[in-house]
């Protein structure tokens, strides 16, 4: 009997918490860090047979930047992130690739109050340089789909990010070098996987 009304208390208090209402438009920077999960090449390129086939980015840390604004059910959102990620080859030998994504997205605010479920999705700039050779680089307009909660505590809160960029390269836009080094036989689309955390402030 004791349980049940902690856990119907506990119910109650959460619906009070998502259910405050908040302003009716609100400002924010977030400054996130995590890691990005990297992307297969060899399961999205289908050719399995080819020797020194760059299998996938490293898992690697990511740091960013974000600015949005909200009015709810609704938010717009900018930002920057960035990886330091590299190229693994089947061989077993690697090289640096930096990752850059620069995007815009709508979101949806599930619920109101201090504590808002999200999902979203936008597009942007993908910037991949490998370094290798010549450093050979290629910004492609991509995209980025995926949700997360943000938490406000008056100006200052928190967020949790789990976003999925997309990078579709087709191989005769390609640098030569570029093409070579990830040894791209057709086209092809990255699935980089972004999960991260941050602080937001909110004005």
């Amino acid at each position: 009997m004791r349980t049940t009304r902690l856990i119907a208390g506990a119910l109650l208090f959460l619906m009070g918490v998502l259910l405050v209402p908040e302003p009716a438009a609100a400002q924010e920077v977030s400054f996130v860090i995590g890691a990005l999960i990297g992307d297969s090449f060899r399961d999205v390129l289908g050719v399995l047979d080819l020797p020194n086939i760059a299998q996938d980015f490293k898992n690697a840390p990511l740091f960013g930047g974000r600015v949005g604004v909200t009015a709810f059910p609704f938010a717009l959102e900018g930002s920057i992130v960035y990886s330091p990620s590299a190229i693994n080859l089947s061989g077993g030998s690697s090289f640096d690739a930096k990752l850059i994504y620069a995007e815009a997205e709508i979101q949806l605010i599930l619920f109101p109050g201090p504590v808002q479920p999200y999902i979203g999705g936008g597009l942007g700039f993908d910037h991949i340089r490998l370094q290798t050779g010549s450093n050979p680089s290629e910004t492609v307009l991509g995209y980025v789909f995926g949700g997360g909660i943000k938490m406000a505590f008056g100006s200052v809160g928190a967020r949790v990010d789990l976003k999925d960029h997309i990078t579709p390269l087709k191989v005769d836009n390609l640098d030569p070098e570029f093409r070579q080094a990830l040894l791209l036989v057709k086209d092809t689309t990255l699935h980089n996987i972004e999960f991260s955390g941050g602080i937001t402030i909110r004005f």
